[in-house]
């Protein structure tokens, strides 16, 4: 497995195609599925969008920014989290969310927020194990619930 960040636009453009169209065929009306908004995503704006490769295709992706509830800039929200049909329960989204996590502590986040529909059990699963608790009152507007905690070194 391989992780590398890349542009968004250019990732999307190029070796994510596979995984837009899987996307797009399983989540036709999920928000995340549109371009983000701005330059987010970049490293300048502490941002980073990841695609993991395994066997040199990508396999799942996934980034993060700064969260806007957060007016201290120490919370990262992960944004953008999918794995591939033929990647799941592979391990490949706890080792992207690991990657992610690691890359956030570096660039001097302290707390990871992520926003999941609320109908995702799936994944609120997954961030349960993996130490993220929901928080009190915490919508992430669209029906999304938020997840939040403390990255470690």
């Amino acid at each position: 497995m391989e992780f590398r960040a890349e542009d968004y636009d250019a990732a999307h453009a190029g070796p994510l195609l596979p995984l837009v169209k899987a996307a797009h065929d399983e989540l036709p009306t999920h928000p995340d599925l549109q371009p983000p908004p701005g330059k987010e995503l970049l490293p300048e704006n502490r941002g980073v969008f990841v695609v993991a490769y395994v066997n040199g295709r990508a396999a799942a992706s996934g980034g993060y920014q700064t969260f806007e509830g957060d007016s201290t800039g120490a919370t990262v929200e992960f944004v953008r989290l999918y794995v591939g049909p033929a990647a799941r329960r592979t391990g490949i989204g706890r080792a992207l969310l690991s990657e992610l996590e690691e890359r956030a502590l570096d660039d001097d986040y302290r707390w990871g927020v992520l926003p999941v529909g609320a109908n995702q059990r799936a994944a609120q699963g997954l961030y349960e194990y993996l130490g993220y608790h929901r928080f009190d009152g915490a919508e992430g507007g669209g029906g999304r619930l938020l997840y939040r905690k403390e990255l470690e070194d």
